[in-house]
């Protein structure tokens, strides 16, 4: 391939880039990964546990996390956008069986226990550390 078509590919690549990331997609965006001083937090309860740490576009929830086998029914009305959220991860394939099946970042700590506990809830109070200090303490 001659230097010049490479370029031409390259700079196309990363338009799509952009523009599927102004769309709200994160498809060619690899998640988040911890680092050797990362400070895991978990979320437990309603029958969903996870593990995930605070990453530099909100907080990403660690493969293998399980979330809850219920919703509240205020949910789908008071957290509408987090039902969906729910409900768009297990249809996108990334929560098979009520378990993450890879790593995602979600725009916020509240998004994320959201999914995995079934109800609304304050991620800054529900992440916690093993010896359970709570985000905002951090």
């Amino acid at each position: 391939m001659k230097e010049s078509q490479t370029a031409v590919m390259e700079e196309f690549i990363e338009n799509v880039k952009v523009l599927i990331s102004i769309l709200g997609y994160k498809a060619l965006v690899p998640a988040p990964q911890a680092t050797d001083d990362t400070i895991y937090l978990y979320c437990k309860g309603s029958g969903g546990s996870a593990k995930g740490f605070v990453s530099s576009e909100g907080f990403t929830v660690l493969k293998d996390s399980v979330i809850s086998d219920h919703i509240v029914p205020s949910l789908e009305t008071r957290g509408k956008t987090y039902f969906n959220l729910r409900n768009k991860l297990e249809t996108d394939g990334t929560i098979v069986d009520r378990t993450f099946i890879k790593n995602y970042e979600f725009s916020a700590p509240s998004a994320a226990s959201a999914v995995v506990l079934g109800h609304t809830s304050n991620g800054n109070i529900d992440w916690k550390t093993k010896d359970g200090t709570k985000l905002k303490d951090l």
